[in-house]
């Protein structure tokens, strides 16, 4: 009987079934589990409170997540009535149901702050100008942007993805049950009715009422394996959990700005400089930008100039675009429209997509400095949004904040 000599260097008969089997492509071999999770669903948890109204101080959430991993798709859900005398239907203008938040707060179960944004309800419509259009037909529906008038007297559901409410809910990761069990979100809510709300026509006795204010997690439970390391490393040398914070400064201005951001942070990565109306002269302040003429800008970090040479009207818009990874993108508006993203001017510091949270420190001898001069000079509000790296060492029982 004639013999071949296998892959192995094995002599084996011609007729060998591992062979046959191997040289044909029919050998299965089992492949490793690669998945860490053995568990995935939603669950939804009340607020403290299910209704609230326009005389409350905030909307609060505990996480009662356990030993679940909490991930993208998570979200806050309510129903909003909104009645006026001398009007029929309302809006949110160019913004969305953000505007009933003023301010967001992530405390852990130990009672550190974990994240903070302050007047959440303008940096969410900043942030809602570098978004593609197609955005505004899924997820910025439900939120309510875009989505025209509302019937006065009806409830009305809304949904606002946790990501759009602080930026530690926006990395895309699922985030350690170290982190997140039994921790508070606070939503202080905005006191001012005219910054919620435009009115088909001239509306007094304005008020608002949230019913069934509820949480919906995206939850994954680790396997045994995922679970026994993440607790032994977070008992051993912490998890490190790292995002981009923003920190939030605002001013009063005509026909310039010339202020320094009293923020020390180790990596400073962005900087948007947002107008708005004066409160006083404005009957719907949370909507798009003031478009105010921007005629130049610039940023200073100590002794560096961003850029080198102070940058000119058509020149913002270019380096807006640049600083958000928005070149050659879609943006909400193009240049021309009424509402254009040159009325917000951001600017990068040494940051890059591609370069996860490089940026430049910040202190007390390594001050930031933005001016800026407007052509439009009435009074106006101009809103300061610091974008700057932090992290989070989650232990066993703690954890720690750095920025």
């Amino acid at each position: 009987m004639s013999k071949r000599v296998d892959d192995k260097g094995n002599r084996n008969s011609a007729g060998s079934d591992d062979s046959l089997l191997k040289w044909n492509d029919l050998v299965y071999t089992k492949m490793t589990n690669l998945s860490v999770i053995s568990q995935k669903n939603l669950q939804r948890f009340n607020s403290q409170s299910l209704n609230y109204d326009n005389t409350s101080s905030s909307i609060d959430f505990i996480f009662q997540s356990g030993d679940n991993l909490v991930g993208p798709g998570s979200c806050i859900q309510f129903d909003l009535t909104v009645n006026a005398t001398g009007a029929t239907n309302f809006s949110f203008g160019t913004a969305s149901s953000v505007n009933i938040i003023r301010d967001a707060i992530l405390m852990s179960r130990q009672g550190d702050e974990v994240d903070r944004c302050n007047n959440l309800n303008v940096y969410e419509i900043t942030k809602s100008l570098f978004r593609e259009k197609t955005w505004f037909d899924t997820t910025g529906s439900l939120m309510g942007y875009e989505s025209g008038s509302f019937s006065l007297g009806t409830k009305h559901f809304f949904q606002i993805p946790l990501e759009n409410i602080l930026p530690v809910f926006a990395t895309g990761r699922m985030i350690p049950s170290q982190l997140m069990s039994g921790s508070r979100l606070q939503l202080n809510l905005e006191k001012s009715i005219k910054r919620l709300f435009s009115f088909n026509t001239v509306a007094t006795d304005i008020s608002w009422k949230i019913d069934n204010a509820r949480m919906v997690l995206s939850l994954s439970r680790p396997n045994d394996k995922t679970q026994s390391l993440l607790d032994r490393n977070s008992a051993k040398n912490s998890l490190e959990f790292q995002f981009a914070s923003v920190y939030t400064q605002k001013t009063k201005a005509t026909d310039s700005i010339s202020e320094q951001i009293s923020k020390s942070v180790g990596r400073a990565l962005k900087l948007y400089v947002v107008p708005l109306e004066d409160p006083a002269n404005n009957t719907n302040i949370i909507t798009a930008p003031q478009d105010v003429g921007y005629t130049d800008a610039q940023l200073r970090a100590g002794s560096l100039y961003l850029p080198q040479y102070r940058l000119s009207t058509d020149e913002i818009y270019h380096y807006t675009l640049q600083a958000c990874n928005k070149l050659g993108k879609s943006v909400r508006y193009n240049k021309t429209n009424s509402q254009l993203i040159g009325d917000v001017w951001g600017t990068d510091l040494e940051s890059h997509h591609l370069i996860r949270y490089s940026g430049q420190s910040l202190n007390n001898s390594r001050v930031l400095y933005v001016e800026s001069a407007f052509t439009n000079t009435e009074p106006k509000e101009v809103f300061l949004f610091l974008e700057y790296a932090r992290e989070v060492r989650i232990y066993l029982n703690s954890v720690a904040v750095d920025s």
